[in-house]
């Protein structure tokens, strides 16, 4: 089945030829700067509230507001991002951007994904995907995209590809 049919079906499950982030990225320290700060120890979860940016190497969110979820030892579970919209910036190996956007943002480390939900839209390499729901996984470099909960069809924009071989 072709991409275009799969897009035409409202879910779209394909590999995306160098999706994954900039390598450097995971082994850098992450820097977060808000308006205000809540840490709940109890709860494991710090809340950045008001003109949120997390940095991490090459990665650049900026939200309104970011809970950061953490186990007992203090690592990193996962991430939720909310704003008007949540924006994402962040460089793959040969120093192409990846872009999107989106009302909602969560990051789940166990399962190296991002979601992004309502009004998303994610780009790489002139490529441009839209949708509610858009899963990024990094781990096999898979992105799928539309949501059974939604009517709204996916959205895709995909620039031709320029041919190595010399011309006959």
């Amino acid at each position: 089945m072709t991409a275009a049919r799969l897009i035409a079906l409202g879910l779209l499950l394909l590999p995306v030829s160098g999706l994954r982030a900039l390598t450097t990225d995971g082994e850098q320290p992450i820097s977060v700067e808000a308006d205000n700060l809540e840490i709940r120890d109890a709860e494991n979860i710090s809340i950045y509230d008001g003109n949120v940016k997390l940095v991490q190497g090459s990665l650049e969110i900026n939200s309104d507001r970011l809970v950061i979820h953490f186990n007992a030892a203090n690592e990193l579970l996962s991430m939720e991002m909310t704003g008007s919209p949540v924006h994402y910036r962040q460089l793959d190996d040969q120093r192409r951007e990846m872009l999107g956007e989106a009302r909602r943002m969560e990051y789940l480390k166990s399962e190296s994904v991002l979601e992004m939900h309502e009004s998303a839209w994610f780009s790489h390499a002139g490529d441009r995907i839209e949708s509610d729901l858009i899963r990024i996984n990094t781990r096999d470099n898979s992105l799928q995209a539309g949501s059974a909960d939604s009517d709204k069809r996916v959205k895709m924009l995909i620039q031709p590809r320029q041919s190595s071989a010399p011309p006959e």
